[in-house]
């Protein structure tokens, strides 16, 4: 691992147990072994150091995302089968433990960084809400849900307990064994998602 790598995981763990403006230039070129100023040849500031590790995380979280045509194919199959694809993938990406450490610095920091505010709205919450919108509609176009349920607040539905998901076990639980909530979120995803389709699925 070459310093630059090593800066970006030091940072990431340095932030998620100690907050962002927790954290100074200084402390992350002690824990990495470094100068102060060696921090500077591979990044401009601290922020340019959050603004790679946001870039990263969205990167992984949109790499081997099901495209529409797919979701369309798969739903031919079940929505079950599409979702639990999906759900794997998904919490395939989050056990890593650099994910699980950014998710947690993003959730923390939501609530007095603008930056990250943003990121999540559009990101986090807006990007997926609308993705979800697309896919209930899609499944109104195939006769798979009733014409007449409110995409999105069946979008809302489903995703906002994810979300929920995730702030009780980075913020309300914490720490608590990363492992057990993988295992918990997988559980809770599937019923949840079954109980919101059972109510409007045709057939």
């Amino acid at each position: 691992m070459n310093n630059k790598e090593k800066i970006f995981s030091v940072s990431i763990d340095l932030f998620s147990r100690y907050g962002y403006d927790g954290v100074s230039i200084r402390q992350i070129a002690r824990e990495v072994g470094i100068k102060e100023s060696s921090i500077y040849n591979h990044y401009k500031s601290k922020e340019s150091i959050l603004n790679t590790i946001l870039e990263f995380y969205i990167e992984e979280m949109k790499s081997d995302k099901i495209s529409l045509t797919q979701a369309n194919e798969n739903l031919n199959v079940s929505l079950e089968y599409f979702y639990n694809a999906g759900l794997d993938l998904y919490i395939l990406k989050l056990s890593k433990p650099n994910m699980m450490n950014i998710t947690r610095i993003i959730l923390v920091e939501a609530y007095h960084n603008e930056k990250i505010r943003q990121f999540i709205k559009k990101e986090m919450v807006d990007g997926p809400i609308n993705g979800w919108i697309l896919l209930f509609n899609l499944m109104k176009d195939n006769n798979l849900i009733d014409g007449n349920a409110d995409s999105r607040q069946l979008a809302e539905s489903f995703y906002y307990y994810g979300l929920y998901l995730l702030n009780e076990h980075f913020i309300i639980n914490y720490p608590e064994d990363d492992e057990k909530f993988l295992r918990d979120l997988a559980v809770k995803s599937q019923r949840h998602m079954k109980l919101i389709y059972d109510s409007v699925k045709l057939g």
